[in-house]
């Protein structure tokens, strides 16, 4: 995949001003406000001349915290949703036996028990928003993208994987049977070793640490979205929505897939619907007003969708409503600097471990009990195990991003670039997907 991207490098060029590779050429031109002289496009600047990027004195934001937050929130309700596979005896048997509404919290936390996974969904939009934020604004090689996306996500997903993989075959070889998840074969290990469990049409189900299966999805994606810079700079909102459109379509035609599986154009559809978001977004300047009625318009779509029974578009619309008010409310939340140093960055540095590490501790808890404690699943009814659950895996997913994930990232994009400062390496991908 990495070759197929590093073929690509000389599309980049079509999004750079001629010697700006060498660091010299002319300044891009500003997006709005005065200019040297007049363009052809009259709001998007011609790819060839310039990437796409807003100047400084736009006054939008360059980070979105509350964005980036809601990856974490995002990642909690996945979690929520796995905690119902404490019942499973072992892996391939029904994930709940009681009614969510019956389980603890389950007369407030029933949607996130029964719903919980459709986050990743969010996670997509969140991911194709962000990706447009970073990648349209500036210049970019192959070689850079595709380090900072190896740095970013494979080292975690490769410890994640060892692990699972040595506690399942503890688990087969003492108690005959796998936890939590199936499939825990040679052929799966190899596919999730080189993240293609969900991008190619060739797995049985979910594996190992089955979280990693949407960020499995996303890589393809994010070659796509590579390959498709020079179109989405030259026409964003069009450009995202032609590809959204595109990867919809191949979903209707062969909604089963084919060599690559269908989840990839599931996550082509929320991705590119973000990347349309970020390009809405921009071309309201930011202005609270017009976005607000933009986001009760999108609310209200959301609303006839569900009613005419359409919840996919529902979900999609839906999605989207929640990433342009969080984009609304950036400037307001980037004002009180105590909280934008606080939980919202605690909870989007957090999003992507807490994504991973979440489903390998279950396993673990899970096999202690068969191991020492009888193989009893009472503790799943019990009030504690969720809070204790949810709470243990924040805490090991910071630990993880602040002595593992960081340290390790930089280290290899350190090793991996020529330059030490890779475009785009602060991009954070999760897939919780979610």
């Amino acid at each position: 995949m990495l070759i197929l991207m590093a073929h690509a490098d000389h599309w980049r060029r079509i999004g750079q001003p001629r010697g700006a590779d060498k660091g010299f050429g002319p300044p891009p031109l500003p997006l709005w406000g005065p200019r040297p002289y007049p363009i052809r496009a009259p709001i998007w600047p011609d790819c060839r001349d310039t990437p796409w990027r807003m100047t400084h004195t736009d006054a939008l934001p360059r980070h979105f915290t509350c964005i980036d937050a809601m990856r974490g929130i995002a990642a909690i309700f996945v979690v929520m949703f796995h905690a119902t596979r404490f019942f499973q005896d072992q892996a391939g048997v029904h994930v709940v036996p009681v009614a969510p509404e019956d389980m603890p919290y389950g007369a407030w936390l029933w949607p996130a028990f029964v719903y919980g996974e459709e986050a990743v969904r969010l996670f997509w939009v969140i991911s194709g928003f962000v990706f447009a934020h970073v990648y349209w604004n500036r210049p970019t090689t192959a070689r850079e993208f595709a380090v900072a996306r190896f740095a970013r996500l494979y080292p975690l997903h490769f410890v994640t994987l060892i692990l699972v993989a040595g506690m399942q075959m503890i688990s087969l070889q003492t108690q005959g049977h796998w936890q939590i998840t199936g499939n825990n074969d040679l052929k799966h290990f190899v596919l999730q070793l080189f993240l293609l469990d969900s991008s190619l049409a060739l797995s049985d189900g979910v594996s190992f640490n089955a979280p990693i299966w949407s960020v499995s999805a996303e890589i393809f994606v994010y070659v796509l979205f590579f390959l498709c810079l020079p179109l989405t700079r030259r026409a964003p909102l069009k450009g995202s929505l032609i590809l959204a459109m595109l990867c919809y379509g191949v979903l209707v035609i062969r909604p089963d897939g084919f060599l690559i599986g269908p989840w990839v154009f599931a996550c082509g559809v929320f991705f590119f619907a973000g990347a349309a978001c970020y390009a809405g977004y921009v071309g309201l300047r930011g202005a609270v007003r017009p976005l607000a009625v933009s986001v009760a318009g999108l609310i209200g779509a959301t609303v006839i969708a569900g009613l005419l029974g359409l919840h996919d578009v529902a979900l999609l619309v839906g999605c989207c409503a929640i990433v342009m008010a969080l984009a609304a409310m950036e400037r307001s939340v980037q004002a009180r600097r105590g909280v934008r140093g606080g939980m919202l960055q605690f909870l989007g540095d957090i999003s992507y471990s807490l994504y991973l590490v979440h489903m390998p501790i279950q396993i673990l808890v899970v096999l202690i009990i068969d191991l020492y404690f009888g193989g009893g699943r009472d503790f799943a009814a019990s009030y504690l195990t969720l809070p204790l659950f949810i709470a243990g895996s924040i805490w090991v997913a910071y630990l993880t991003n602040r002595y593992f994930e960081k340290p390790v990232g930089a280290w290899l994009r350190g090793k991996m670039q020529k330059r030490r400062t890779p475009v785009g390496g602060d991009v954070k991908g999760v897939s919780v997907g979610t």
